[in-house]
């Protein structure tokens, strides 16, 4: 049983009973709690100074590995420039002798702090910076080692190849070619009848009335249709090249061969016109690969520099307004 609490009051003289009061509970409650978040909060800094987690413990060796390692790691790092040196010019000379230029430079997809920067780095930029090396390291040796298998072992030529080469749509199919005249690519475009967005599935190429159209690759006249309707393709045909490519020209004005017809690369098969759906005079062409309309350009190689073929790529891939 609790023992009573008597406090000496000197106005009556004589010893009175203490009395529990609510806020007496109160403020001892308010007492007890802080004293006992002051020692909760000592003991998490005590403990975060002195017990380390099993992650720390790991970060620290790994830290003190790359402080002990950091002279080694350099001269890695020095070792390293020259070989992506010598895989860069490498990889300039074959493209040079296959292409008959340079290659285009490309905007790196990752900044490569100088040297200078990575001495002074701590250890954690440091590693960062080694592997974004590293990494890059690795794709330019991968790609050299299969570009050096395919261009050793597998760039030989057969009878079967330069047929298969003689079927693929690499020519422009327009002739006199002129990048300038490709006024709209592959993809979504603007249509010149409603103004709204729409899949273009070929590219126009504005060329004057008769100017000659030819096949971009041998093969077997598949499709031939002559349309006075002031819609769709107009007069258009489709030639067959085998392996599961065919190409397209649309909106011609006259059509020199007929349905059935074995031609080959480069012979003239129709001239430019503006029939159908068509706002002016051009050549609608698209190629189909396994039944899917596929972007021409890429296949528009033949004769072109790599500068060239680059420069006509970004052309065709400008948002603008079809011709049909």
């Amino acid at each position: 049983m609790r023992k009573s609490l008597y406090r000496y009051n000197h106005d009556t003289c004589q010893y009175e009973r203490v009395r529990i009061t609510a806020g007496g509970v109160v403020w001892y409650v308010l007492g007890v709690v802080t004293i006992g978040a002051f020692f909760l909060v000592g003991l998490l800094f005590l403990h975060d100074f002195i017990v380390e987690t099993e992650n720390e413990q790991r970060l620290t060796r790994e830290n003190r590995a790359l402080r002990r390692h950091h002279s080694i790691l350099t001269a890695e790092l020095t070792t390293l420039q020259p070989v992506l040196t010598s895989l860069q010019q490498k990889d300039q000379s074959l493209h040079r002798k296959f292409f008959g230029t340079l290659p285009r430079r490309q905007t790196a997809d990752t900044t490569r702090a100088s040297k200078q920067a990575l001495l002074l780095a701590d250890s954690q930029t440091f590693r960062e910076q080694v592997s974004l090396l590293g990494a890059h390291s690795d794709r330019l040796l991968n790609r050299s080692g299969m570009s050096s298998h395919f261009f050793a072992t597998s760039l030989s030529l057969k009878k079967d190849d330069l047929e298969r080469l003689a079927r693929t749509p690499t020519l422009q199919p327009v002739h006199p070619w002129n990048a300038d005249h490709l006024i709209s690519g592959f993809g979504m475009r603007i249509n010149p009848f409603h103004k709204g967005l729409y899949m273009h599935a070929g590219v126009d190429i504005a060329a004057p009335r008769g100017t000659p159209v030819v096949a971009t690759a041998s093969g077997r006249i598949s499709q031939l249709k002559r349309s006075d309707l002031q819609a769709g393709y107009g007069n258009y045909l489709e030639i067959d090249h085998g392996n599961g490519l065919i190409t397209r020209y649309a909106h011609l004005e006259d059509i020199a061969v007929r349905y059935g017809a074995r031609v080959e690369k480069g012979d003239t098969i129709a001239s430019v016109g503006s029939t159908g759906g068509s706002i002016a005079p051009h050549l609608h062409y698209e190629v189909l690969r396994d039944g899917d309309n596929v972007d021409p350009v890429y296949y528009m190689v033949e004769g072109l520099t790599a500068d060239e073929h680059y420069e006509l790529t970004t052309k065709s891939h400008q948002q603008n307004q079809s011709l049909d």
